[in-house]
C-alpha cells in the first residue's frame, strides 16, 4: 500500500512547481523529495514526471495523479475529523440555552451527574433550538416554549417575568404595568447576553435603542448611576437584590411571561432520565 505521505509530498510538489520550493514548504531536504517522487513512479508502476536538466516536470500521468492525490488528501481529512468529532461527541454533552439565567446551575448538575464528560453549552436567542436538538447539534436544551411532545420529552423548570427598571424620576414611574408598545422610541441600558428577550424587545420596539453592555458588572454600575431604563426580570431581583431606588414595572405582554423547559429527544430520554429526576417541576423553583 502506498503511504499517503507520498501523495501528501506530490501535491506539494503540483502546487509549488519546483522540488526545491516544495521541499522548503515540506520542511525536508530536496534530495529526499526527489527520492520520495521516484519511489511513488516506482510504486505506481508508471512515470509521472518529464525530466531534463535541471528541471522536473508533471506529464499527464503525474497531473491526473496529482488530481487524485488532492481528492485522497481531503478523503482522508474529511475521515480524521469525522472521527474526533464522534470522539468528542461521545465524551461532551452539548447544550443550548434560550436563557442565561440557569446554565450555571444546569452545568453544575451535568458535571454532577456526569462526571469526566465535558459540558458545552451555548447561549442562543435563535428560535431554532429545537431543530439544533434533532440535528444532535445539542443533546439538551433549555426553551421557553414546550417543545412537540411527540419529538421530544421535557420538563418545566423555571417561570419568569420581564420588568422595566426605571428611575423613580421617569414619567412611566408611577404605572403599575407596561406594554412594551408603551416604552418604543427610548433609549435602553441592556445586556448583551440575555438569549431570546433580546428579540422580543426589538421586535417589540423597533423604535428604540438599546446601549449593549458587554460585562454584567459594568451595565450594574451604569443602571445604578444613569438615567437611562433597563430591564430586569423577577427571577434576578430574586437572586440578585439590586441596592437601587429604581422602580420595576412589570411587563404585561403577554409574551413577557415564560416558562423554562429542558428538553431532549425522545429516543434520549433514557439517557438523561437522571437529569430529569433531578429537575425539580415546580414553577418558580430555581434550584436544579
Amino acid at each position: 500500500m502506498i503511504e499517503i505521505h507520498l501523495f501528501e509530498q506530490l501535491a506539494a510538489f503540483a502546487s509549488c512547481g519546483t522540488l526545491s520550493a516544495a521541499a522548503e514548504q515540506l520542511h525536508i531536504s530536496q534530495p529526499a523529495l526527489s527520492r520520495s517522487m521516484q519511489r511513488l513512479e516506482d510504486e505506481l508502476g508508471v512515470k509521472l514526471f518529464d525530466r531534463q536538466k535541471s528541471r522536473l516536470t508533471l506529464n499527464e500521468n503525474g497531473e491526473l495523479a496529482v488530481r487524485c492525490a488532492r481528492s485522497l488528501i481531503l478523503q482522508e481529512t474529511s475521515m480524521i475529523e469525522q472521527i474526533r468529532e464522534f470522539d468528542r461527541k461521545k465524551r461532551t454533552i452539548s447544550v443550548g440555552s434560550c436563557t442565561p439565567i440557569l446554565v450555571p446551575d444546569f452545568v453544575s448538575l451535568l458535571s454532577r451527574l456526569y462526571e469526566g464528560m465535558t459540558i458545552s453549552t451555548e447561549l442562543t436567542g435563535e428560535p431554532h433550538l429545537e431543530k439544533h436538538l434533532r440535528d444532535n447539534k445539542y443533546q439538551l436544551a433549555i426553551l421557553h416554549e414546550r417543545p412537540d411532545e411527540k419529538e421530544f420529552y421535557s420538563l418545566p423548570i423555571e417561570s419568569e417575568h420581564l420588568y422595566v427598571f426605571l428611575p423613580p424620576v421617569h414619567p412611566l414611574a408611577d404605572a403599575q404595568g407596561l406594554y412594551l408598545r408603551d416604552l418604543d422610541g427610548q433609549t435602553f441600558l441592556l445586556y448583551s447576553q440575555i438569549g431570546f428577550w433580546d428579540g422580543l424587545c426589538r421586535r417589540e420596539m423597533p423604535s428604540a435603542r438599546f446601549l449593549l453592555q458587554q460585562d454584567y458588572e459594568v451595565l450594574g454600575e451604569l443602571v445604578q448611576n444613569s438615567a437611562l431604563p433597563s430591564f430586569t426580570t423577577d427571577y434576578v431581583l430574586k437572586r440578585e437584590p439590586f441596592e437601587s431606588d429604581r422602580i420595576a414595572v412589570p411587563i404585561l405582554d403577554e409574551e413577557a411571561n415564560v416558562t423554562y423547559y429542558c428538553a431532549c429527544l425522545r429516543s434520549e430520554k433514557s439517557r438523561f432520565r437522571d437529569v430529569f429526576r433531578n429537575l425539580q417541576t415546580f414553577h418558580g423553583n430555581s434550584h436544579l
